[in-house]
């Protein structure tokens, strides 16, 4: 039996729901920036910067490649001025959501070159083929991972997040889904 739920997506009818996702990604980022600007903002640079920049960067690399038809996250800038400012953060994050919604349904299956390092100290490199479908999927799963690892700190800090900040589509569904069980 399949872990999955039978409502799985076909492969021809999958683009309008992960750009969806990937869209509230952005926005739940931009809510997070959002909550550190004004006078009694709480401390954005440090943990919620450093972690908004990361996957801002992620999403940067994929939708604003340096070379077309390949994408490397490892490239990345490591922009000092992201990391200390929710202001950066948001100027850029609105420039994804509109790179995001101009992202074309029909380019999913598009082939892409994901260059990478690899060994414990980057000494190797690595060519690996994938789909922008694939690499929506994987920034989507990557910004959730980061957004768990702040919404601890965001709780203790009083700063708040939207609903199901930080926890995977499918960690939300079986919870649901145990609360069925539970109310039976």
């Amino acid at each position: 039996m399949s872990a999955h739920p039978v409502n799985v997506r076909t492969e021809s009818d999958d683009s309008p729901c992960l750009l969806g996702f990937n869209a509230l990604l952005l926005e739940q980022a931009l809510e997070l920036a959002a909550a550190h600007v004004g006078p009694t903002r709480p401390r954005y640079a440090g943990l919620v910067g450093s972690h908004l920049r990361h996957v801002i960067e992620h999403f940067e690399a994929l939708l604003f490649p340096a070379v077309t038809g390949s994408v490397d996250y490892d490239a990345r800038p490591r922009n000092a001025a992201l990391d200390a400012s929710p202001n950066v953060a948001r100027e850029r994050l609105h420039a994804l959501q509109a790179a995001l919604k101009a992202t074309s349904a029909t380019s999913f299956a598009e082939p892409l070159q994901v260059l990478g390092q690899s060994g414990l100290e980057g000494e190797s490199g690595f060519r690996v083929s994938s789909s922008l479908g694939r690499e929506l999927a994987f920034v989507a799963s990557h910004t959730v991972h980061h957004f768990a690892l702040l919404a601890n700190h965001c709780q203790q800090q009083g700063i708040p997040t939207p609903e199901g900040f930080g926890k995977a589509p499918a960690t939300r569904a079986h919870e649901r889904a145990k609360l069925k069980l539970a109310c039976v």
